[in-house]
């Protein structure tokens, strides 16, 4: 099989896995359509894996960015010992953004690559 073969095949897994959900029926898929069981299977799987990786590795990127913030905010906040206009404005945006990290990290899914840049 070729390297362009290769990628054709992969972006068809994954973009079959973003539509069906199911790594099984994906991997039947492949096997019907003469792909070795064990091959088929080892790459469904490793693609749901990676894609479950990087989601998470950018969940983990809002968390440990909002984190930081409320840690800045919060010295801020503790230092001079008064609200003011940048703690009023960071410490909920930083908030925020911590919530959001978590509630991305608890729902990632391997089925489809979720792109956060956008």
């Amino acid at each position: 099989m070729s390297y362009a073969d290769e990628t054709r095949t992969v972006l068809e897994a994954r973009n079959l896995l973003a539509k069906q959900r199911n790594k099984d029926a994906v991997v039947n898929y492949y096997i019907n359509r003469g792909m070795d069981p064990d091959e088929a299977r080892a790459m469904v799987y490793s693609i749901y894996k990676e894609n479950l990786t990087e989601n998470r590795k950018s969940a983990a990127g809002w968390l440990l960015g909002g984190g930081i913030g409320i840690l800045v905010f919060g010295g801020i906040l503790v230092a001079t010992g008064r609200l003011n206009f940048l703690t009023l404005l960071g410490l909920p945006a930083c908030g925020l953004g911590f919530i959001v990290g978590v509630g991305r990290f608890l729902v990632a899914s391997g089925y489809e690559m979720y792109d956060y840049e956008e």
